[in-house]
């Protein structure tokens, strides 16, 4: 009997515990959902908070001062229409020279190594030629004869009108003078073909001059630069070689690829804008000088012609560059549009930074529709009387990428 009344006692103990655990549990339940719930949301506005500041920079005075930022307002333009296409940079093959001897000789001293600038007239390489030097012997041994033989003839002219020698030895002596003569002649139009001027030629002596007379220099026959070097000490270069090639690089050819359709857009005179990727900010003007009268059959492209200059050598021979040709547009639309140099490519999209203020510049997305010369069209992002910054956007980009780094690691 005292067992079972225990054993009642321990199973309502039990049960009330069970009741106790319940009523409880509810409360605790909503506490947690509802603290659980503020965390979630106060995780939110950070979020939110912090994502609107990954698309602002905001700049100090100080900073403001040091850089040289450039903006320009989101405006309507009328694009018209335009031609873009492919092209090639190559030099100018007016300005190309293959520097070769006219004789064959063997390199003692190079003097231009590749990539090197040169003026007109500069020494390349200094060869020696056994066929040079033996040319320069035959002149001036002719030219010796010459003046002993003018000078018998004129000895002989004397004494034959004086009736002292006779009609036989005065023709002798003019005989051997024309002789003499001739061969000096021939001597000396022999050293012209090889490349020498009358006046080194006059200037030729058995003692002139600090080289032998073997000795010759390759010349650069202007301003430029070795773009190609073919030569080493030691090595017989003859006149079918190509030792050295000067290229003039300040003034460049762009081969464009003209589609049949845009030939009829296309004239010799017509302004072109050219850009390569490797220098996204910067846009070389030319124009064109020759359009190909051939198509190509498998393109159905023809090549046109267009001439840059090129002082400041950014633009390189082999380098793949847009052109673009503008149109006329069959209808006057304006559409809104900013400066290409306000473009810049941020985490994969298109964006450009606009003032809020005097400090503060939102990265914003873009949709971009149409390009005509500096000028692209905007399809979304942007409304006019926008401000857009168009230079010194690498700035704002890289201070935008370096905090976003400086997040990342913090978390």
């Amino acid at each position: 009997m005292r067992r079972k009344i225990i054993l009642y006692t321990v199973i309502i103990a039990v049960f009330s515990i069970i009741q106790v655990m319940i009523g409880c549990g509810p409360d605790q339940s909503e506490k947690t959902e509802d603290g659980d719930a503020i965390h979630e949301n106060h995780s939110d506005e950070q979020g939110e908070e912090h994502s609107d500041a990954e698309e602002h920079v905001k700049l100090s005075p100080e900073a403001l001062k040091t850089l040289n930022l450039k903006t320009a307002p989101v405006e309507l333009r009328d694009l018209g229409g335009e031609i873009k296409t492919t092209a090639v940079i190559e030099p100018d093959q007016t300005r190309i020279a293959h520097v070769s001897p006219r004789i064959p000789g063997r390199a003692i001293d190079i003097k231009a190594l590749l990539g090197d600038r040169v003026q007109k007239g500069r020494i390349l390489a200094e060869l020696d030629s056994i066929e040079l030097g033996q040319a320069k012997a035959d002149y001036l041994k002719a030219k010796a004869n010459l003046q002993v033989a003018r000078a018998n003839y004129q000895r002989e002219d004397r004494l034959y009108k004086k009736q002292i020698s006779s009609e036989k030895e005065y023709l002798d002596a003019k005989g051997e003078f024309l002789r003499s003569e001739a061969d000096q002649n021939t001597a000396r139009e022999t050293l012209r073909l090889l490349g020498l001027t009358d006046k080194e030629i006059n200037n030729l002596s058995w003692s002139s001059g600090e080289h032998p007379p073997s000795h010759f220099p390759l010349l650069a026959p202007f301003d430029g630069t070795v773009v190609e070097k073919h030569i080493v000490l030691g090595e017989l270069i003859n006149p079918e070689d190509k030792p050295y090639v000067i290229a003039d690089l300040t003034h460049l050819w762009i081969q464009l690829d003209i589609y049949e359709k845009d030939l009829e857009w296309i004239n010799i005179g017509k302004d072109v804008t050219v850009k390569v990727d490797s220098l996204p900010d910067a846009q070389f003007k030319g124009t064109v000088t020759y359009i190909s009268d051939i198509l190509d059959e498998s393109t159905r492209t023809a090549k046109a012609r267009v001439e840059v200059d090129n002082l400041d050598r950014k633009l390189k021979p082999g380098m793949f560059a847009t052109a673009r040709i503008s149109t006329p547009s069959m209808e006057t639309k304006e559409v809104i549009s900013i400066p290409g140099a306000a473009i810049q490519q941020i985490r994969g999209k298109t964006s450009v930074f606009v003032a809020e203020n005097e400090n503060i510049f939102e990265l914003r997305e873009l949709e971009l529709g149409k390009e005509s010369g500096e000028y692209v069209e905007v399809v979304s992002g942007l409304k006019t009387g926008d401000i857009v910054v168009t230079g010194g956007g690498f700035y704002l980009k890289s201070v935008l990428l370096k905090e976003e780094i400086g997040e990342g690691d913090a978390d």
